[in-house]
């Protein structure tokens, strides 16, 4: 199986720039292939293949510069892209901005170019070493890695490695998971696990998005263009800044419920929701991401995981609808 380890690294100057410049090559290899592709799905109502990035090198030589396998990955992205939106997974793809707040490219390891040395980290193109803070010691082999930055400033890489199947001690307990707007889910049994305080980082949002609006009108006062405002460009990162700490937010209280449900108990009963359910502090996305962690994780540690469509409560007698879970699932499983 498959299992990604991200680590913080530490590029000196002149690896930060070569690292930058090779996001920006990705992306200009993305945008390319997108906007021909675009012109030719017009014209035609069909995709063509044939322009890859080896072609855009002949036309643009500062490609050479960089890793071929990023851009090779970027045209696999692009054509996953298309898959999704013609699956109807997906909207029809978009051009990557040079401006986002994260950046980053995928490459490969052939023959032992991606590999880990002590606190260092040796990638395909670049011939020294990166330094690397390994908290914790990867397993199984190297298959490729994604190097990402935030703000161009922060740099991590995740390691994809494919690793020997895991299994824990069997508890044989079961548990019934439900949809709960509020606290995100409903367990047939409680666990301790603690909601993040999302009120707090929202006011904080709140009082940051309003002195934004009085330091863009006192530059509107000056007739000074807010990307010259200095302190109005520090304050609109901060607003981003707080944007990633609810998603962070989320997410750990996503990877501690699914973490926590995995390690107690062998059987899972989840509900299936359809996407008209009422939301409250947590989206039916949030509850989406959930259940892929569960099927995953289920799957590493060889764990039962059982989808129940059940639209609406059955049995008034039970006063948790995960409890009812719990019944259906044992009559699916065990009769």
């Amino acid at each position: 199986m498959l299992k990604a380890f991200k680590f913080r690294i530490y590029p000196t100057d002149s690896q930060k720039q070569w690292l930058i410049q090779t996001f920006g090559c990705v992306r200009f290899t993305y945008n390319h292939l997108l906007k021909a592709r675009q012109a030719y799905y017009l014209e035609t109502q069909a995709i063509d293949y044939t322009l890859t990035p080896a072609s855009l090198k002949k036309q643009y030589p500062f490609l050479k510069e960089v890793d071929s396998l990023a851009l090779a990955n970027a045209q696999l992205n692009l054509d996953r892209a298309f898959r999704n939106y013609f699956k109807g997974r997906a909207s029809f793809p978009k051009l990557k901005n040079k401006k986002s707040i994260w950046q980053s490219y995928t490459t490969n390891n052939q023959k032992g170019t991606i590999y880990l040395e002590e606190t260092y980290l040796k990638l395909p193109k670049l011939k020294e070493k990166i330094r690397i803070h390994a908290h914790r010691p990867i397993e199984g082999t190297i298959r490729s890695a994604t190097i990402s930055s935030r703000y161009n400033e922060i740099f991590y890489v995740s390691l994809l490695c494919e690793v020997p199947q895991k299994t824990m001690k069997a508890s044989n307990k079961w548990i019934g998971i439900a949809y709960d707007p509020d606290r995100l889910v409903e367990m047939s049994t409680p666990l301790d696990i603690t909601i993040p305080k999302f009120k707090q980082v929202d006011q904080q949002l709140l009082r940051a998005k309003r002195k934004l609006v009085i330091k863009g009108r006192s530059a509107q006062h000056r007739r000074t263009r807010v990307e010259r405002v200095k302190n109005y460009q520090k304050q609109k990162r901060k607003i981003k800044d707080l944007y990633l700490k609810q998603k962070f937010q989320r997410e750990d209280y996503l990877e501690q419920i699914s973490g926590t449900v995995i390690r107690h108990y062998d059987y899972l009963f989840v509900e299936s929701i359809s996407a008209d359910c009422p939301e409250g502090d947590f989206s039916i996305q949030d509850w989406h991401k959930l259940l892929a962690k569960l099927q995953y994780k289920s799957q590493w540690y060889s764990k039962k995981l059982v989808l129940i469509d059940m639209k609406e409560q059955t049995d008034p007698s039970t006063n948790k609808k995960s409890l009812e879970l719990v019944e259906i699932g044992k009559q699916v499983l065990f009769e």
